[in-house]
């Protein structure tokens, strides 16, 4: 029973088993968890977006009630008819002409002022009803409803709010309107919303009130209209600055309290916990500045996760039916996956190399316990000698074989640096600068044997050593005229580069820089940033012309393509050999940019990866 149980099918059957239970046991926590985050946060964002998008169509719409009470407050024209108008009404001589009271001059500015009013409404209609007050009794009012009549100042609520006011606006509660429900096609009883502030004559006079009246059901629409297609079942409540309760019509304000602050702001937490169902609830608050009112969205926490839970319950059903076929899937392909261990076995076995060790007493059993792993450990062990041993050979060979190049691309370099130093010997006996050319010959010797050894890689300290050096010997040939400056970052001169990199760049830099007036002028610089090293070898000759721009991109395109090296030759060959062997060196890390600079003359950058070390 032991030895069944250790075998590889029942270990991987159990194991694949208790794989798939945990993971679709994982699985649907963090999507039950991921699911309910997502539809919480959707549903705030949902809401804050309504909550905002209701608040601000209130807002806009009490926009359009306080931009005509501010146009009527300030016409002259209104303060003028309306000031002829309390004083016809009172038998009062007019204060703009001096005629005294007669009933078509009265009845002529009664029609005036409606004019005027009717024209403050417009077309459109943003409001229905403009009413003007004195402070005695009289009122005036057009749209709807251009009647005269009387009205009793301290039996108004709003009128001692409204003097307080000192001409700011007062926004009432919804009240019902009998006057504006006649005019409604609806049966309904209509209900009104006013907006009032106080009226200045032209010396800054109170001289009465402004009531600007729209229906309720037009100020609330955006509410109506989203509980109307309230996708959560959600509740909105509005209240103003002094706790009133604006919508719900009627509703009952102590069953909301819970969501008034003591100091009547409205709750600014996204998550509520109700203090009397103790149920979880999402709300979501906005108070405007401009009306002073607080929407409040609630949705009940349970009834949001209401398709949650379903969804959740047919997936647990799913996936625990799923979870069982692939169980029983585990199983037999537990079963299906321990027959071929021994063909498999056998068949590594059977594998020979030329150079097979035979020494396998080296090599002990895993005594793993399970019969299949060892014999499939003792096959790998043969067979992985048998790799490593050509791997180890085939490693060799190509380590070689990428010397070889970098040694013959550098020979390559070796006539290429003599030819142009005998060339310059020769302009300089030509020219009887004799010191120099001693100087120059004695430097000779330690060139061939800087540039003749097999060693492909040098500290760029040295590099630099014999490009100094070489500069030097051509400013003793060139004086003033030739001007130099080195920039390395210390951090580089330990770092082992291909030798002949840096000096084959300032003699090509030299030979055009003399191409221009003098004073000839290159600077080398040397950075390290982000992991690589860049050396940049600059001057102030003609450039480079596109035309030979091109063709070493030409050459190096084609040897990308064909990985066959260029056949040397003395001109034209240092720029293209430099490339191949810092490709062979650093591979995709290197750094090969030429360019004409904005201001004239050549820039050349190289580099390479600090981490490779040129290996």
């Amino acid at each position: 029973m032991r030895e069944r149980f250790g075998t590889i099918r029942m270990i991987l059957f159990s194991t694949y088993s208790l794989i798939i239970v945990v993971v679709f046991a994982v699985l649907v926590i963090c999507f039950s968890v991921w699911a309910s985050e997502l539809l919480k946060k959707n549903a705030l964002d949902s809401l804050e977006s309504t909550g905002r998008s209701i608040q601000e169509q209130l807002d806009s719409e009490i926009q359009k009630m306080n931009s005509i009470s501010l146009n009527v407050m300030y016409s002259n024209l209104v303060k003028n008819r309306f000031q002829r108008y309390l004083a016809y009404s009172e038998g009062k001589k007019d204060d703009g002409d001096g005629s005294v009271y007669s009933p078509i001059g009265a009845l002529e500015n009664a029609k005036e002022l409606t004019e005027i009013l009717t024209a403050v409404i417009g077309p459109t209609r943003p409001v229905e009803q403009i009413y003007l007050y004195d402070f005695e009794s009289k009122v005036y009012g057009s749209g709807f409803d251009n009647t005269e009549r009387t009205y009793r100042p301290s039996e108004q609520q709003w009128f001692q709010r409204v003097v307080e006011q000192q001409g700011a606006k007062y926004i009432s509660s919804p009240v019902p309107d009998e006057a504006m429900s006649k005019f409604s096609s609806s049966h309904e009883k209509q209900y009104s919303l006013s907006l009032y502030r106080l009226f200045y004559d032209s010396f800054h006079a109170p001289m009465g009130i402004i009531e600007v009246k729209q229906y309720f059901s037009r100020v609330f629409k955006s509410v109506t209209d989203f509980a109307l297609q309230n996708p959560y079942e959600a509740q909105i409540l509005i209240y103003n600055d002094e706790g009133q309760m604006l919508y719900p019509l009627q509703a009952d304000p102590s069953h909301y309290e819970a969501y008034i602050q003591p100091d009547g702001t409205t709750l600014k937490q996204a998550a509520f916990l109700h203090p009397n169902t103790r149920k979880k609830e999402l709300v979501s608050a906005h108070y405007s500045e401009f009306t002073g009112w607080s929407t409040v969205i609630i949705v009940s926490e349970e009834q949001l996760f209401a398709p949650l839970i379903q969804f959740t319950k047919q997936t647990l059903l799913i996936a625990f039916l799923i979870m069982l076929f692939a169980i029983i899937l585990s199983y037999f392909a537990a079963k299906r996956i321990t027959r071929p261990i021994l063909k498999i076995h056998r068949t590594i076995q059977n594998m020979r190399l030329e150079d097979l060790t035979e020494d396998h007493g080296a090599y002990r059993v895993l005594n793993s316990g399970l019969s299949e792993l060892d014999q499939l450990h003792w096959s790998f062990v043969k067979m992985s000698a048998r790799l490593k041993e050509s791997m180890d050979e085939l490693l060799l060979s190509q380590s070689q074989e990428l010397q070889s190049k970098l040694i013959a691309l550098q020979s390559q370099m070796n006539p290429h640096f003599l030819y142009n130093t005998l060339a310059t010997i020769h302009v300089m006996a030509e020219e009887q600068m004799n010191d120099q050319i001693i100087a120059m010959s004695e430097n000779m010797s330690g060139f061939l044997r800087y540039i003749s050894s097999d060693v492909s890689l040098v500290a760029m300290e040295e590099e630099i050593l014999y490009t100094i050096k070489f500069l030097d010997v051509n400013q003793l040939r060139f004086g003033s005229k030739l001007q130099y400056t080195f920039a390395i970052d210390q951090r580089l001169l330990p770092l082992r580069i291909p030798k002949l990199v840096i000096q084959p760049l300032v003699e090509n830099a030299l030979k055009y820089a003399t191409m221009k007036e003098p004073p000839w002028r290159i600077d080398i610089t040397g950075t390290a940033a982000d992991g690589r090293w860049i050396v940049e070898v600059s001057d102030n000759g003609p450039g480079f012309t596109e035309a030979r721009i091109g063709q070493l991109h030409a050459k190096i395109q084609e040897y990308e393509e064909t990985g066959v090296f260029p056949i040397l030759k003395l001109e034209g060959m240092g720029l293209l050999n430099l490339y191949i062997r810092l490709k062979l060196t650093y591979g995709r890390n290197m750094t090969f940019h030429i360019r004409t600079l904005p201001q004239g003359g050549a820039s050349i950058q190289i580099g390479g990866s600090i981490a490779q070390n040129g290996g």
